[in-house]
């Protein structure tokens, strides 16, 4: 199968032009695939046409498929499949998520076994709005100070996905408990709760398949520095925060349909950037690949 990958200019991205991936993809492919992706943090697949079985099969050869913690709008008979859209049910309820990922954000850091990578498929895309953001999380390492690069090294930080202890993040003032429902402020379940304890990962990580050194925490889910006090452990972690959300560090993806994104959730942190029109639909599905404890 002739296909091209070239890069992206720019922080990262390469985009992968003449692939079908409908069609099994030969092992050596994956390979050139992966050492693409381990290069350049994020992959483009142009002009796909695919069912869900297809979507799941290529997934697998990244690794193996987590299901969503939380449960709640995964794809009845294809679990495996995270369904993000804003389109309403008769009812005028939102049949999934509808503001996911508008928070700086790596995927699942909030697990003991954090997301490898995530495969995100465009199935309807709006005239305007619904753009996707992703910052290279070993480029903002590379580029600290050297002497908040000497801070960091070492320390621990806490992720949390239900989030009450996040000190800047919350609801919008008078968000009534209806309207957070479908959003990422609708309150967790004691199940998802439970399911989903606190875990504690380093500040730094170290890429298993690159050995390149990444930042590892997002605004979303990290909450706060192990054993630092609240007001010097959240000042830290902005001055991170900003320094990772520089402009020069980001790739903004402009969605059309039919595109299929892989991105290392290792070495990246990504936002849904909005702006959907209320009469304009956007809808994504995808998988999560299953990693492994960071260190």
């Amino acid at each position: 199968m002739s296909y091209t990958i070239e890069n992206i200019v720019g922080s990262m991205g390469a985009r992968v032009r003449g692939l079908d991936l409908s069609q099994p993809v030969a092992h050596d492919d994956v390979q050139a695939l992966k050492a693409a992706w381990y290069d350049r943090q994020l992959l483009v697949f142009e002009d796909q046409d695919l069912t869900n079985e297809q979507h799941i099969e290529f997934s697998r050869h990244f690794g193996p498929l987590e299901v969503h913690p939380s449960g709640k709008y995964v794809l009845r008979d294809y679990p495996e499949l995270l369904l993000l859209t804003n389109r309403r049910d008769e009812a005028g309820n939102y049949v999934s998520l509808r503001d996911g990922g508008s928070v700086w954000h790596s995927d699942l850091s909030y697990m003991k076994e954090p997301s490898l990578g995530s495969l995100l498929y465009a199935i309807d895309v709006p005239e305007t709005g619904g753009d996707t953001e992703w910052a290279n999380m070993y480029r903002a390492y590379d580029q600290l100070p050297e002497g908040l690069k000497s801070r960091v090294q070492g320390l621990t930080a806490i992720h949390q996905f239900d989030q009450n202890d996040n000190p800047r993040l919350g609801p919008p003032p008078g968000m009534s408990e209806e309207e957070k429902r479908g959003s990422i402020w609708e309150k967790k379940s004691d199940e998802i709760k439970a399911r989903t304890p606190d875990v504690v990962h380093p500040v730094v990580r170290t890429h298993p398949a690159t050995g390149r050194r990444a930042l590892f925490v997002n605004r979303r889910f990290t909450i706060r520095i192990e054993g630092m006090e609240p007001d010097a452990s959240e000042s830290l972690l902005l001055e991170l925060f900003d320094h990772c959300e520089r402009a020069d560090n980001i790739y903004r993806h402009r969605w059309r349909r039919g595109e299929l994104v892989l991105w290392d959730n290792r070495c990246t942190i990504h936002l849904a950037c909005g702006g959907v029109p209320d009469l304009q639909i956007r809808t994504m599905q995808r998988t999560t690949v299953r990693g492994e404890i960071p260190v």
